[in-house]
């Protein structure tokens, strides 16, 4: 069990993708690789999309268990009619109001720290939403949250004292407007956290999100020469922050996580799910009450009036029926039983996302391949685009493992030096393992495991049981394929795929 004070920092770098590290592009991210933990077989929660992660990250849990399910979420008591972006803090707020202080149905990294008389920091360039994820009770009082964009100029934190320093010290943050990258926003927020945060708050932990490269490879795509700018001014920017830390004699006392929230994979064309639905008789209108969709991207949730489980089980058939139809999940038919009640999809408990209160009845993929772009990554989806335009150039959502394997390096006092670990980890760990990295015992409630075999004298990593399974499902001509891990109890999501028939 470590000992002494720990300062203990988390990068979580939005949008990257392992495959992006290289020596040339990163070489401050290739240095924590090389010379800590490579964890090279980690996972996004699904759906694979920022919120979902970012909530994640900040209470140790699954969406099922925190109750945040997608970029977009149906909740009636905020909205009868149509889901809302998680993407935008207030409507987020709204939903804590309308269920009397539940925004997230669980106890939060920073409340469990706060208990201990510690104190998280949660700083981010990142959407308003996810930053917020990442300390859900900031604006009741617990802990530190920044973020530039709550209102620009007037509310840039919680508390309130460290949003008027915050404005004073380094004035408003710069507008995301214009442009492909976000490369200012970037800058601003990381020297908030070198000159005040660190040297001034002295936090115990740090969540620091950065936006880039998710943004600019949405609009030109993953692996585009300005996205690779993008990635590279973020090495820049922490190692900035490594510097500071070494400058105010932390180093020896530091342990770094560096974490993406998804993968990224390229959109190959866009799927308008509402319209099918209405041209097939399934729905009613755009904003009809008997079928409300919220979209992740590359998944999407539909919330069926009534539960009508003879509606459910049309639309599962319709999609199954469809080429840009995916994998399928409905409720379980049992208590850990991998099969959906609708034939030919699979359990939403399997894969994490049943909820009572704010569960979708039906979660819809799209089929991915392994395609490279026209920069050579690999991996291709579709993606939803039922509320107009064009898809983005690349996107996340998805069960594909382009999608699912996402970035998770550790470096630090505690941990191994120079190790790869091919043991099954995830965004779902993160909290767990800063927990135990302080001594903290208290483990209730939480999903995610403690990656001891990435810990100083943590054992054998090789000697870590990995049971690997793929469950398959079929209906008529549909088939479809889901594979998942299983570490101590723990399951992770590996993929799924719609069959070739």
């Amino acid at each position: 069990m470590p000992t002494g004070k720990r300062f203990i920092i988390v990068f979580v770098v939005d949008g990257l993708r392992p495959d992006a590290i290289t020596a040339e592009n990163t070489p401050t991210l290739f240095r924590l690789k090389t010379e800590g933990v490579e964890f090279t077989n980690s996972h996004a929660v699904f759906p694979t999309v920022t919120r979902v992660n970012a909530a994640a990250l900040g209470t140790g849990t699954q969406p099922g268990t925190n109750g945040i399910l997608g970029n977009q979420m149906y909740v009636s008591a905020v909205d009868p009619r149509r889901a809302f972006d998680t993407g935008d803090y207030r409507n987020l707020l709204a939903l804590d109001r309308a269920t009397g202080g539940r925004l997230v149905l669980v106890g939060t990294l920073a409340e469990r720290l706060a208990a201990q008389g510690l104190r998280l920091a949660a700083v981010s360039s990142g959407s308003t939403g996810s930053a917020l994820l990442t300390n859900p009770r900031a604006v009741a009082g617990v802990g530190v949250l920044i973020n530039g964009y709550f209102d620009p100029g007037r509310v840039v934190a919680w508390p309130a004292h460290v949003s008027e320093a915050v404005l004073a010290k380094f004035g408003p943050a710069p507008a995301k407007t214009g442009g492909d990258r976000y490369d200012a926003a970037v800058t601003w927020t990381q020297r908030v956290l070198r000159e005040y945060v660190v040297p001034e708050l002295q936090p115990t932990v740090v969540i620091n999100w950065l936006t880039e490269p998710d943004h600019s490879q949405h609009h030109l795509g993953v692996g585009a020469p300005s996205t690779r700018e993008a990635l590279r001014n973020d090495d820049r920017e922490i190692e900035r922050v490594l510097a500071t830390l070494d400058d105010l004699g932390l180093t020896g006392s530091t342990d770094v996580f560096v974490v993406s929230d998804h993968g990224f994979t390229t959109n190959t064309a866009g799927v308008d799910v509402a319209r099918a639905l209405i041209d097939d008789g399934l729905k009613a209108a755009p904003d009809s009450r008997d079928v409300v969709l919220a979209s992740s991207g590359q998944a999407v949730a539909l919330h069926v009036e009534g539960h009508d489980a003879a509606r459910i089980a049309r639309i599962a058939r319709f999609v199954q029926s469809r080429d840009w139809g995916g994998v399928l999940f409905a409720a379980g038919r049992a208590p850990e039983e991998p099969h959906g009640v609708v034939d030919g999809t699979f359990s939403l408990e399997l894969i994490h996302i049943a909820n009572g209160e704010r569960g979708p009845d039906l979660l819809v993929t799209f089929p991915w391949s392994s395609t490279p772009n026209g920069f050579g990554v690999r991996g291709s989806d579709l993606a939803n685009v039922s509320r107009g335009g064009a898809p983005l150039a690349s996107d996340h959502g998805s069960m594909s493992p382009w999608n699912v394997r996402n970035t998770f390096l550790a470096w630090g006092v505690d941990f191994k030096k120079r190790a790869v670990i091919e043991v099954p980890a995830g965004n779902v760990d993160v909290t767990p393992t800063i927990l135990a990295l302080l001594g903290i015992v208290e483990g209730d409630g939480l999903d995610g495991r403690v990656l001891a075999e990435a810990l100083a004298g943590g054992g054998d990593e090789a000697q870590v049981a990995v049971d690997t399974r793929v469950h398959t499902v079929e209906a008529h001509a549909y088939a479809a394929a889901l594979q998942v891990s299983v570490v101590h109890g723990h399951r992770y999501v590996d993929k799924s795929w719609r069959v070739a028939r």
